[in-house]
């Protein structure tokens, strides 16, 4: 009698049959990989950032305040209010120290939304957590074409500030 291994389902067939690696399971979670990481307002100002500052610093975009600063309080509950009021909140761009990737200066890309009441209350609380920190931010108006020139004086000024306090 010539039989095969599909003849042959028995006892042990089944008790193995559920320690088998099942398939990988199609993916249920509602995530999607974003079309664009930067807008096209973002993207065009970041190619002009890497121009301008080169290997002088690392360039971090769509940065969490929640990572760049801490909050220091005794008490719980003081502690997680603010917590939560940074974390909720990023800057476009944060220029970093290459060595130690030690914040240096904050950029936010102001275009037409930050007109509004509420984005410019968002903006007026970011402002001051930065100048609370003494982490310098500059505010640059998203335009279609920069200056480079421009850019480049707008940031070693608002450095050299910083250096200067």
């Amino acid at each position: 009698m010539n039989t095969t291994s599909k003849d042959n389902s028995g006892c042990l067939t089944a008790i193995f049959s559920i320690f088998k690696p099942q398939s990988k399971k199609q993916n249920t979670l509602p995530y999607k990989i974003r079309d664009n990481f930067l807008s096209p307002a973002e993207l065009s100002f970041y190619k002009v950032l890497c121009t301008i500052i080169q290997d002088k610093a690392k360039i971090q975009s769509k940065v969490r305040l929640g990572d760049i600063f801490k909050v220091v309080h005794s008490d719980r509950s003081i502690w997680q209010s603010y917590t939560n009021q940074i974390n909720q909140k990023h800057i476009d761009f944060l220029l970093c120290e290459t060595m130690t990737m030690k914040p240096v200066l904050g950029i936010e890309l102001d275009d037409s939304s930050h007109n509004t009441p509420n984005r410019q209350a968002r903006d007026n609380f970011i402002d001051e957590v930065f100048q609370s920190t003494k982490l310098p931010l500059v505010h640059i108006v998203a335009r279609q074409t920069y200056n480079t020139q421009e850019i480049s004086r707008q940031i070693k000024q608002v450095i050299n500030k910083q250096q200067q306090a």
